[in-house]
């Protein structure tokens, strides 16, 4: 049985698809889009126990993916990742209500860490 459901948003596909392949083994079940307003419109129609987003994509910065998805849904858990690191960026997807804000190259045991927090077991 699966730990949960995770929606993937990023316009990377080298990394998409590797953590895509990462949240799996580990039993989750991933949906991914290949950009913010692919990501929103997923999410919208689906139902997910996290969102792990990208901050820079076409068609949609993942600011405002965070903005909608915590409009839609305001308890719903989002880890934000970046390969800028801006600190008024960080700030503005905290204030907004990410669950958590990591920098790319993303440290698999930093993210193994957030995601234990998303998912106790």
């Amino acid at each position: 049985m699966a730990r949960g459901t995770i929606l993937l948003i990023d316009d990377e596909i080298d990394i998409r698809g590797f953590l895509k392949d990462f949240f799996e083994d580990r039993d989750f079940n991933v949906e991914t889009a290949s950009d913010g307003a692919e990501g929103v419109e997923k999410f919208k129609k689906g139902k997910f126990d996290l969102v792990v987003s990208d901050m820079l994509m076409p068609k949609l910065i993942g600011l405002e993916v965070l903005r909608q998805i915590r409009a839609a849904k305001p308890d719903q858990r989002v880890i934000m990742m970046t390969g800028v690191k801006e600190e008024s960026m960080m700030a503005k997807a905290k204030e907004l209500g990410c669950h958590d804000y990591l920098t790319k190259p993303v440290q698999l045991a930093q993210l193994v860490e957030k995601i234990t927090e998303c998912f106790p077991e």
